[in-house]
């Protein structure tokens, strides 16, 4: 009888270990898809632009507005 109860505890750590694991891992990849990208040496608002449209983060119609604004340099925010 002892011999199950001590099985049963290791089993119950082993789980509450990989919950654990599981939660600090679902923190940090939480945390990291929250921050702004980092910028690269050499980035420009062009560069930064056809990133975000690549990703999906903007339409098409953003980008030719955005990018038509570059071009005649009012880089007014909306």
């Amino acid at each position: 009888m002892m011999d199950m109860m001590n099985a049963m505890g290791l089993w119950g750590l082993l789980l509450l270990i990989v919950l654990l694991a599981g939660v600090a891992v679902a923190v940090f990849v939480g945390v990291r898809a929250a921050r702004p990208p980092k910028l690269r040496e050499g980035d420009d608002a062009r560069t930064l632009l056809e990133r975000r449209l690549a990703s999906g983060e903007i339409s098409s119609e953003e980008y030719y507005e955005l990018d038509s604004a570059l071009r005649s340099g009012s880089g007014g925010r909306r």
